[in-house]
């Protein structure tokens, strides 16, 4: 071969080795931006899954924590309705056990309390038991009041109903609705106690 042969193979040669180094040297450059590239979403994909991450499990955490409380003041408001109910319970036979004076000056009382709702005149009704303790409010109230006793009973452990001579105004005075009416401040007042508020 010749020399201006070799040099041209040559010539040819070393420029081919370069556009080849050059076409080299930009596809790593390439393959270096698409791998920096691919890094830079995978971390901001994995930022975004860490946030959504954390968001899910503080939501979780308010779930759990939520219901959990919710939980608890059940349990509280089932505790306190049984303790009210208790408490109710015990007033309810605490007051259908008064005899004697005790008993006559209740009966007394509640018809005084129902006139005063009511007005003076009225007509009271009560459980057989009572017939006796009304009969002699009903006399010491005296001409003043109008008040007549009906012969029908109430179903009642105690206490009195009155109502208006038409039947228009009726005041339930009897033990258990006092008690039913005292209700919520007694659940206030052992919510109080449970709580030490």
């Amino acid at each position: 071969m010749s020399k201006a042969a070799s040099d041209t193979l040559e010539k040819v040669s070393g420029e081919f080795e370069a556009e080849v180094l050059a076409d080299l040297e930009s596809g790593r450059k390439e393959a270096s931006a698409a791998v920096e590239a691919v890094r830079k979403e995978t971390e901001e994909a994995v930022a975004k899954i860490l946030e959504t991450s954390m968001k899910q499990a503080e939501s979780v955490k308010r779930q759990i924590v939520g219901a959990a409380e919710l939980e608890a003041r059940n349990a509280q408001l089932l505790s306190l309705e049984k303790a009210v109910n208790a408490a109710f319970e015990l007033a309810t036979s605490e007051v259908a056990s008064l005899s004697g004076a005790r008993h006559d000056d209740a009966i007394r009382r509640l018809i005084q309390e129902g006139l005063e709702v009511i007005g003076a005149k009225a007509n009271v009704s009560c459980a057989s038991k009572d017939r006796h303790a009304a009969a002699s409010a009903v006399r010491k109230l005296g001409p003043k009041a109008r008040v007549s006793l009906d012969e029908e009973t109430v179903d009642t452990i105690g206490g009195v109903v009155l109502t208006t001579p038409d039947g228009s105004v009726r005041f339930d005075n009897t033990f258990e609705a006092r008690l039913e009416r005292m209700k919520p401040d007694l659940r206030k007042d052992i919510a109080a106690v449970l709580t030490g508020a």
